[in-house]
């Protein structure tokens, strides 16, 4: 992913890589891209039901789906994806 530092210890994800997740992702991947969580601190917070955003355990495995991150971190999912969209139109056009 595109990383960019904006402070020690707090990557910023650009946007086109958030929507570029799969439909889902661990907890700890969600805890690091979302929040600058620890993976420790993720599934501790998943554990206590107290994590940002709705997670799904399957078994002894917690996962989070990508639409539900991008909406916790107030991302409208399909705004961003026609945004990007029309980016990548924009783009081939250019370059023609």
């Amino acid at each position: 992913m595109d990383m960019e530092n904006t402070r020690p210890g707090q990557p910023k994800t650009a946007l086109l890589d958030l929507l570029n997740l799969p439909a889902t992702i661990n907890v700890p991947t969600a805890g690091r891209i979302g929040w600058g969580l620890s993976r420790a601190r993720s599934y501790e917070l998943a554990a206590q039901d107290a994590f940002p955003c709705p997670v799904v355990k399957l078994g002894e495995r917690f996962f989070v789906r990508s639409s539900d991150l991008l909406r916790s971190l107030g991302i409208d999912v399909e705004l961003a994806l026609v945004t990007a969209q029309d980016r990548s139109v924009a783009a081939a056009r250019d370059s023609e």
